[in-house]
């Protein structure tokens, strides 16, 4: 294929030719299977390098800046058309390669920008993972702690039985004389709605009972906490298992469900 053929094939792709130039074009390609064959890859290359990036409306000035040169062009010094026709398949070529690489740099920020929105969120996932992982250990070394209490020769127990509120549930106080450390273990408690918790509180004899730790109970309504009061479990004489809004209470107890003499 001669070069000037290429260009006119080229130009009739992009749409640049002249209303003769078209017709002969269309003349050749109507009667040489190869030339449309040539011509219709043409055209699909010029449609995906159009595809590849989003339309741009130019701004004013930069079409007064084109048109401008243009004009300046014109006014050189004239060239042979098969010339003019290189330059202007060349700029033709040129804009689409720019489009379709702008297209291409735009698709690479956002693909950077996602990439970087997920290493955000595996972050955020890790640090998650790391403060599940500390909850856990603290709740293990709970349980190991209340277990080698429980066991313990010098320990002893108290049951606690449930209320009118709660006739189901059951509780067993293990303490040590002398020690203000405590093991709380419950079952049958139901679960309690959001907004709600369980607090366990000790009483003197003839005193305000004493607000301790808030819980939750599990799906089967079981629940172990070690207690820890502000003198040695001994000096008490009662302990009680309240209904409270979350937070606690700090005086006033709420309804009870379990409760026991020491």
């Amino acid at each position: 294929m001669d070069t000037q053929l290429e260009e006119l094939l080229i130009g009739y792709a992009l749409g640049i030719l002249s209303a003769d130039e078209q017709q002969s074009v269309e003349i050749q390609i109507a009667n040489n299977p190869l030339l449309r064959t040539k011509i219709q890859q043409l055209q699909r290359t010029v449609h995906q390098l159009a595809l590849a990036a989003p339309k741009v409306q130019p701004t004013p000035l930069v079409k007064q800046q084109l048109l401008a040169r243009a004009r300046a062009s014109k006014q050189t010094s004239p060239i042979t058309r098969p010339t003019a026709r290189r330059l202007s398949l060349a700029w033709a070529l040129t804009l689409a390669l720019l489009v379709a690489l702008g297209g291409w740099n735009i698709g690479l920020r956002g693909e950077n920008n996602q990439l970087r929105s997920d290493v955000a969120g595996l972050e955020r996932e890790v640090a998650d993972e790391r403060i599940r992982r500390v909850q856990a250990d603290e709740r293990i070394a709970k349980a190991e702690q209340a277990v080698s209490f429980v066991v313990a020769q010098t320990t002893t127990s108290r049951q606690l039985a449930g209320t009118e509120q709660s006739p189901t549930a059951v509780g067993t106080m293990y303490m040590q004389p002398g020690n203000q450390t405590a093991v709380l273990v419950v079952d049958g408690l139901q679960p309690l709605p959001e907004g709600q918790v369980y607090q366990f509180w000790l009483a003197r004899a003839g005193q305000e009972p004493i607000p301790s730790d808030q819980f939750s109970v599990s799906t089967n309504g079981h629940a172990q906490l070690v207690i820890t009061a502000d003198s040695q479990v001994n000096d008490f004489q009662q302990v009680m298992v309240t209904i409270e809004v979350a937070g606690g209470a700090q005086s006033v107890p709420g309804t009870t469900v379990l409760a026991g003499n020491l």
